[in-house]
């Protein structure tokens, strides 16, 4: 019989995505279990980035109360008989989900009014410890011995080969890259794209696809455009990162999700950008910092150095990636 895990997600996506690293050695350690997790309204979309399925069920804002959780945990009928559950919300609401739900084995931290309402209380961790740290600590709890130690670092890249064609969907590694826009303005990312000499650009892009459909005809572009973006949602999204030669995006959360592909992001983001706190995996480490439609920095081996032009951004691309 296989084993039933139910996981209460964090409440922000920051933290979403820094439990990558615990669903992936859990699907590792458990490879035919059925992985079910609940996560706010707005925030399952961080959880499609993942490289393996799980179940996600969102939580409406409505029922994202003590009452309306033991509402929501009647009406979802699919979901029962759980062995194990995880509670990475760290509140009296999380802690009342697996009890609702009733959840055998019960994990979550020994503190206040909550932690009767675990089976397995862990100890309350320093803040600002990551929770991608707490949350392997809580995996370990459930295996025969404590995992090897691992982590999930930025891959290297190495020299391609002259005159190494390769069809768009084929096994072997492809010749085109995938760029996600989410709000950066389009402006932006034409100007790069016609900078552009050869290749296949996929976009997944919901908010500009008719610019994107006139930009097909610019007779300057020298790139072949793969729009992917005409249908909502992100279910297919992974397909493309696995086969993607490397990743040019405004999504920070996307960005750092390649890393668990293997897969050399660049991310386009403003001054502002705050770096996820983590045990278990790099951050990013190619940043284009934007300012309104103007790229103004770029970040290379942790080094900031101040650009004027766009040809400077594909230059970082050539570079990093040794194109």
């Amino acid at each position: 019989m296989k084993t039933k895990f139910l996981i209460q997600g964090p409440r922000d996506k920051d933290k979403l995505v820094s439990l990558f690293p615990f669903f992936i050695k859990l699907n590792e350690f458990f490879p035919d279990s059925e992985v079910n997790v609940i996560v706010d309204k707005g925030l399952e979309g961080v959880l499609e980035l993942l490289p393996h399925k799980v179940r996600i069920y969102p939580l409406p804002e409505s029922l994202n109360t003590i009452i309306g959780i033991h509402k929501f945990a009647v009406n979802v009928k699919d979901v029962f008989n759980i062995d194990h559950f995880f509670d990475f919300s760290f509140d009296f609401k999380g802690a009342l989900t697996g009890f609702s739900f009733r959840a055998k084995n019960r994990i979550g931290e020994d503190c206040g009014g909550k932690k009767l309402l675990y089976t397995t209380k862990m100890g309350v961790a320093p803040h600002n410890t990551p929770i991608d740290l707490i949350s392997i600590n809580y995996l370990n709890t459930i295996l025969e011995s404590d995992m090897d130690d691992f982590f999930f670092k930025l891959p290297e890249i190495e020299d391609e080969e002259e005159d190494n064609v390769h069809e768009l969907f084929e096994n072997t590694k492809p010749n085109f890259f995938l760029l996600k826009n989410s709000k950066k303005n389009f402006y932006l990312w034409k100007e790069l794209i016609l900078l552009m000499d050869s290749g296949v650009v996929v976009i997944w892009d919901m908010k500009n696809l008719s610019f994107w459909q006139e930009l097909k005809s610019h007779e300057n572009l020298k790139v072949e455009l793969i729009i992917q973006g005409e249908v909502e949602g992100l279910s297919f999204l992974p397909d493309l990162i696995e086969k993607s030669q490397y990743i040019l995006t405004d999504d920070k959360y996307l960005a750092h999700a390649c890393l668990f592909y293997e897969k050399r992001a660049f991310l386009f983001c403003e001054d502002d950008y705050t770096r996820i706190n983590s045990n278990y995996f790099s951050n990013i480490d190619d940043l284009i910092i934007t300012e309104d439609c103007d790229v103004v920095e770029i970040f290379k081996d942790g080094k900031k150095k101040e650009i004027r032009v766009m040809d400077e951004v594909l230059d970082l691309i050539h570079d990093v990636m040794k194109l």
